[in-house]
């Protein structure tokens, strides 16, 4: 008895798909925006990173930031009240995102207006981050 394997065409079109969307993680899934509304924007600019959160609802008291310059690590967590079917419950946001060494963390920029929060990081130049050694 020969075993033969069996194609489907709609099965390997489903696995195609989904390794396309959802190998980044910069991505978020579909679901997940449409529960939160919030997106995420990356821009690389002349001089520094830019990134843009949308953080509909959210107030400025309710925004903790931090960042961690060891790991070059960006944390936003955010808390809001949101209406649903049952009343009203609480619901959070949280995020993180990696700052490459050519960026100064020390010089990091946060601002918030309208519920987007808008982060910008100076570029440094090369010789800021690489250091020569003589022997």
């Amino acid at each position: 008895m020969k075993l033969t394997n069996y194609y489907n065409p709609i099965v390997t079109l489903e696995k195609t798909l989904d390794g396309i969307f959802n190998t980044a993680p910069l991505f978020h899934s579909l679901e997940e925006i449409y529960k939160t509304g919030d997106q995420v924007r990356f821009a690389n600019i002349d001089d520094g990173l830019n990134v843009q959160v949308d953080l509909p609802g959210v107030s400025k008291d309710d925004l903790d930031l931090s960042v961690d310059s060891d790991q070059r690590e960006v944390y936003i967590k955010a808390k809001r009240t949101v209406k649903t079917q049952e009343g009203e419950r609480s619901q959070t946001f949280n995020r993180s995102f990696s700052i490459g060494r050519e960026y100064d963390v020390k010089k990091i920029d946060f601002s918030y207006k309208n519920g987007q929060l808008e982060v910008t990081v100076p570029r440094r130049t090369r010789e800021e981050y690489i250091r020569k050694y003589k022997v």
